[in-house]
């Protein structure tokens, strides 16, 4: 990623999600709240908090993967407008990772560990193999900086439910999130939760799909009586064909990650 990264050299479909992210982070600097995050609530009956920090992107727009998952939580590091302005919020989300695992000796999060599991067989990060605390907290920064994260909303809430998300409301949030997707070429798309399948059908976009169900092998050496999920999918995007995959099991309490994951990077586009 480049130092500046709203630059005038950006692509169009990045530059317009900076924008959008500046204009609500402004806002929030400003006056408290966003107003867009107060207006898709109304919209959709869902608890989005519009003081909490809007999460549009963490990592780098150039990364080889890219993953995308629904909403941030709420949490108390999204509390408030926490940066000056939105240059520092922008340099804070570029290097997400190492402002909090690399210079937070406190921070914690069970999610990012399990997001290293989840790249490491994709093999387009250099996670390092020791398994001291300190090299799995430097794994953790590089799996939030080394790639590319997007959230399909960027406004944080207690919990999501997708029955109120017309065509017309998803269309925007899609087009932001598709746009950043294919302004660089990618080697790995993955939507990250079942929710995606009804998501992506809803909104218009889904050309074709294959799904995949699988058991998986535990550590014990027996396999699993739960069969897992993956999709590979076709993306309309202006007229553009994105190439992607819905790792529908991510969320699955228990899973063994690192056996799913080989089998998504095995079957991806396949």
């Amino acid at each position: 990623m480049t130092s500046e990264p709203d630059a005038p050299a950006s692509p169009p479909a990045i530059q317009r999600l900076l924008d959008a992210a500046r204009a609500d982070v402004e806002e929030l600097i400003a006056t408290g709240r966003m107003s867009q995050a107060g207006k898709l609530a109304d919209d959709t009956g869902e608890d989005f908090d519009p003081s909490y920090l809007p999460m549009f992107f963490t990592g780098d727009f150039r990364a080889p993967l890219v993953l995308v998952h629904l909403n941030p939580k709420l949490a108390d590091r999204l509390a408030g407008p926490r940066f000056k302005d939105f240059d520092a919020y922008l340099e804070g989300h570029a290097r997400f990772g190492l402002h909090h695992w690399g210079e937070d000796p406190f921070y914690r999060s069970a999610f990012d560990h399990k997001q290293v599991r989840f790249l490491r067989p994709f093999g387009v990060i250099d996670f390092v193999t020791v398994t001291d605390n300190a090299s799995k907290r430097h794994n953790c920064e590089l799996a939030i900086d080394k790639k590319l994260q997007l959230e399909l909303v960027p406004y944080a809430s207690p919990s999501f439910s997708t029955h109120r998300f017309s065509a017309k409301i998803l269309r925007p949030h899609f087009d932001r999130v598709l746009g950043a997707i294919a302004a660089y070429p990618r080697d790995y798309v993955l939507f990250c939760g079942s929710v995606f399948g009804e998501l992506l059908q809803a909104s218009g976009r889904l050309l074709s799909h294959s799904e995949h169900q699988f058991r998986l092998p535990k550590k014990n050496g027996a396999v699993s009586k739960h069969e897992y999920r993956f999709t590979n999918v076709t993306i309309d995007y202006e007229g553009r064909e994105i190439v992607a995959s819905i790792a529908r099991s991510f969320a699955v309490q228990g899973i063994p990650m690192e056996a799913y994951a080989r089998k998504c990077h095995e079957l991806y586009a396949t």
